[in-house]
This record gives C-alpha cells, structure tokens and sequence, in this order.
C-alpha cells in the first residue's frame, strides 16, 4: 500500500514537471509572453526542487533506519502520523522492524544475564577464550583461583604459571589435565576440563578450573588412615600373643632355674612348654616376616612392560592354568573367548596375576553354592569401543556392603589363610596400565568384577 502511494506520488510529480516544461517551450518559442515564461520557469523549478526532495527524504529516512540498525540503536523513533500517507506507511513499517529488533536485544541480554548468573553461581572456575587466547567469559571463582581481578587474554597469566598457559593453548576437546600453581605460600592442585566448540565460525574454548587440593590431601589422610589401622592391626595380632608367650617362657625358666638351683631336675612337662613356647613365637614371627615381604611386595610392584597382547590368548592362557583347580573344587569355569583381533597394551604377566587373583576369589566364593559356576568375559566396550572389557562372574552368596567398601583397601582380608593383598595389589596393577578395577555384588549374588583397559 505504501510504495503504491510512493509509485504515484512520483509519478505525478514527473508528470507536472513534464506539462511544466512543454508549457515553457511552447510559451517561449510561440508567444513573446516573458512574464509568463518566466513564472513557468519558476513553477518548473519548484516541483523539480520537490521532486528531489521527495526522493532524497526517502533515502535519508531509509539510509537513517539502517544506520541504527548497523549501531543496534532501536530507539529512533519515526513519526507514525506523517502528513503525508506514502510516508506514514513507511515510518510504521520502520518503527516495527526495530520493536522487533529491540525485543530479541532484550531477550538476547536477558539470556546472557541468566547464563551469567548461573556461571558466577558454579562453585568451580569457568573459563572461555577463543583462537588468538582473548577470554570471552570468566567468572569471580577463576579469578579467586588464578588471583587476577581483571582478565582479557590468557596470555596475561604466564605471571602467575607458565605450564597453566600451556595448558589452557594446547589441551583438547573433552580433554583433563593437572596443573599444580603456587600463590605465595599456598600451594593449589588444578584440575583443568576443557570443551571445544564452533560458534558463529571462531573456534571458542570452554575451561573448567577446579581446585582438587583440598579433596586431595582428606583422601590422602584417608588413606593413611585406613592403613595405619590395618598396619596397626596385623601388628597388633602378632606382637600381643608373642610378648604373652614370651612372658610365660620366661616365668617357666625363672621357676626351674630357681628349682635346679635347689638340687631339683628340670621336669619334662617344663620342657615341652618351652618347646611349645618358642615354636608360637617362631610361627608368629615368621608370619610377621610374611606379612613385610607382602608389604614391600606391594609397595615395589614393578612398571609394566607394555606390548601387544591378544585379550583371546590371554583368557586362553589362563583357562588353561586354573581349569585343574576349578575341576578339584567342582566349580565349572566358562570362559567366553572375544575375536582374534581384540588386543591391547599391557604386560601380559601382570594382566595374568589378575585375572588369576580374581578367578581364585570367585572360585572360594562360590564353591560352597549350589551348582558353582564361573563365567570369563571379554571383549569391546559396548560404551566405549576403543576400550577393552574383561568380566570374572560368579554366582556366590554376594558381598556384604560392609565388606564392599574395604574390598580394594590393602591386608583387609576375609580368609583365615589370606594375605590381604591380592585385591589391593590388582587394582595398582591396572592404574598402572591406566585401566580401571571395579565390582558389583548385591546380597544372593551375583558378583561380577570388570577390567577396563
């Protein structure tokens, strides 16, 4: 409607001025009226003075609309009732076009406002900078962390760590690293997280800083903790009997030292007690000597030697060597051979101390249940693809979730006979190829224990 008022406006203006001119042409060649032409020449003019301006006010109305919307400034505002219709058409569609534009500003800082708090409300550090290390967002716990108040490029922070620049430049989508800061006398363990992504055609990157100092050094007194107990109780069980035996040792001697001092032989039933004696305490002390070779055993497990290893000939090979003792016991053994093609990376001797820890546990297990049988597993990840799978099922009684909880901590043991360590010790051995140890068992069984690699 609008540009139709536009089209004929113009077109009028063009057609007067068009009269105008023929009527000055005729008056000036035909007729001596000078006076007349000249007021022709004048009229003429005026409407091409109005014709141009008719035209340049559009173009200056639509140049000034387009400016603001280059500078994103939608509060100009156009006159909704212009004298003239073609006009007030045009002003009506500008003035929509920038409520438009004025409500998706709106909601545009509404959504950043509301990102912006949820990010200040994370209680770990964010992070974001592009290609060129300009930073795009952070938030109060980053700059707590790297204990800068104002941050514009990663750059900027090889004052407080080099490697943490390094880091942040070369880690890689869904990628984790460690990077250990020092602030003055305050030491800080950062646990760096970061995410890839394309957005509007620059690459940005998203970091997540977490100070894991703190968790760290509770879990290592955690540790210690259960440890000591466990060191403290094994001492404990063999020191107490030991001095109590040593004690009445001595008691028996210091009686037939005083009785051979009085003339009288030393009695047989004396002897045998001493005997008896000196051989616990022998037994208790070579148990003790066991139990720090198992200690230094654990303590001193050697780095794998990695090479290719076929996961088919690995459970092959240890089928073969427990099949015998799981005949004895009369518990069956399935194991379920992967394709040929399945390797990994591993020493192949320690994978096997493993898997034979963990076969012999679920042998003793369930050896006393009806129809015992345990199942071998392996294979691909169906999660992860690139990773490898061993399962050791049985169908055993279960774990109690008070025992679960102790399972891996190192001597903790069940058995009257056990060591406490073969557990323990296979769980160091995966960490150390970077594979993972885990078990799930719920009362009535079963129990199943998972390699991943």
């Amino acid at each position: 409607m609008g540009y139709s008022y536009f089209r004929g406006r113009l077109l009028l203006q063009v057609a007067l001025a068009m009269l105008s001119m023929l009527a000055l042409v005729v008056v000036l060649f035909r007729t001596d009226w000078y006076v007349t032409a000249f007021c022709i020449a004048a009229l003429l003019a005026l409407q091409l003075y109005g014709l141009v301006y008719f035209v340049e006010r559009t173009n200056r109305d639509i140049t000034s609309f387009l400016e603001s919307i280059r500078h994103s400034d939608f509060t100009q505002r156009f006159p909704a009732h212009a004298h003239n219709s073609t006009f007030g058409h045009l002003y009506k569609s500008f003035n929509e076009i920038s409520d438009a534009f004025l409500k998706i500003k709106a909601e545009k800082q509404a959504h950043y406002l509301y990102l912006q708090a949820i990010v200040e409300h994370i209680g770990i550090g964010i992070l974001s900078f592009d290609d060129d290390g300009n930073v795009i967002l952070e938030n109060h716990v980053a700059k707590q962390l790297l204990h800068v108040p104002y941050l514009t490029n990663i750059r900027s922070l090889e004052r407080v760590s080099e490697q943490l620049v390094e880091v942040l430049q070369t880690i890689g989508n869904n990628e984790k690293a460690l990077v250990t800061l020092q602030h003055h006398h305050e030491q800080l363990l950062l646990s760096v997280h970061a995410t890839a992504l394309v957005s509007q055609g620059k690459n940005i990157k998203i970091v997540s800083l977490h100070n894991i100092q703190a968790e760290l050094e509770e879990q290592e007194v955690q540790t210690w903790q259960k440890m000591i107990r466990v060191l403290t109780h094994e001492i404990m069980n063999s020191v107490t009997p030991v001095i109590s035996l040593t004690s009445t040792v001595t008691a028996i001697l210091e009686e037939e030292i005083t009785a051979r001092q009085d003339g009288e032989p030393i009695s047989e039933e004396a002897l045998e007690d001493i005997q008896v004696g000196l051989k616990t305490i022998e037994r208790r002390a070579t148990g003790m000597l066991h139990f720090v070779k198992n200690y230094r055993r654990l303590m001193r497990l050697p780095l794998p030697e990695l090479q290719p290893v076929s996961v088919a000939d690995l459970l092959r090979e240890v089928h073969t060597l427990l099949k015998s003792d799981f005949d004895r016991e009369g518990v069956e053994l399935a194991t379920y051979i992967p394709k040929p093609d399945i390797t990994l990376e591993a020493d192949p001797e320690q994978m096997e101390q493993v898997l034979i820890n963990l076969l012999k546990n679920a042998m003793e297990a369930c050896r006393f249940t009806e129809n015992p049988r345990v199942e071998v597993i392996g294979g691909n990840d169906e999660q992860y693809k690139y990773k490898v799978r061993i399962e050791v099922r049985d169908n055993g009684p279960g774990i109690p979730d008070d025992v679960l909880d102790r399972l891996f901590i190192p001597f903790y043991t069940t058995k009257k006979q056990g060591s406490g360590i073969g557990l323990s010790l296979s769980k160091q051995i995966m960490r150390q190829h970077g594979g993972s140890i885990r078990v799930n068992s719920k009362p009535g069984g079963p129990t199943v224990f998972t390699l991943q690699l």
